[in-house]
């Protein structure tokens, strides 16, 4: 009689020690989420507190956009090429520039878009990045692609940069 009842006492001490976790909440993640939330609160607080209006988020499209009034496309096309041109001066090969076709978008901006390809190496990539970054108007980089190339050092580096230009009303 003492086998069955030790055979049952090794069986659920095995399954409790196996399966414990599976039925006990975990507690890490939930004190993890219950701080994670609480930040969240807070900083909802805060940003209730500030009362902003949408008065202050709107952006000085003068400043991050090329102005229709200053530059037509083939103008504003001409300063993104230069300022690129710029940018990677000491740092980057410029392979290939070219620029995209002319927009027809009836909205208020018009999309600037340059295909780049360049050969430098990592940390001169970022240089340029960086440069290109202190300029005043708005970039952004789209379809980024790197290769590494054989038996070189450098990267080779194919992108396409996104500036804006704005429309006046008339």
């Amino acid at each position: 009689m003492q086998n069955p009842k030790f055979l049952f006492l090794l069986l659920s001490f095995v399954l409790l020690v196996n399966y414990i976790n599976y039925m006990l909440p975990n507690r890490d993640r939930l004190n993890r989420e219950k701080e994670l939330l609480e930040r969240k609160i807070a900083k909802e607080h805060k940003l209730n507190a500030q009362h902003i209006d949408s008065k202050k988020l709107i952006l000085p499209y003068k400043k991050y956009f090329f102005d229709e009034k200053k530059y037509n496309y083939s103008q504003a096309m001409g300063k993104f090429q230069e300022i690129i041109t710029k940018s990677a001066q000491k740092q980057c090969k410029i392979t290939s520039l070219k620029w995209a076709p002319v927009p027809t978008s009836q909205d208020w901006y018009d999309r600037l878009k340059i295909n780049l390809s360049l050969e430098c190496k990592p940390k001169n990539m970022f240089l340029f990045i960086n440069k290109l970054r202190e300029n005043p108007e708005l970039f952004y980089v789209q379809n980024l692609k790197l290769f590494h190339q054989r038996n070189k050092t450098e990267l080779r580096v194919n992108m396409q940069l996104v500036a804006y230009r704005k429309h006046h009303e008339k």
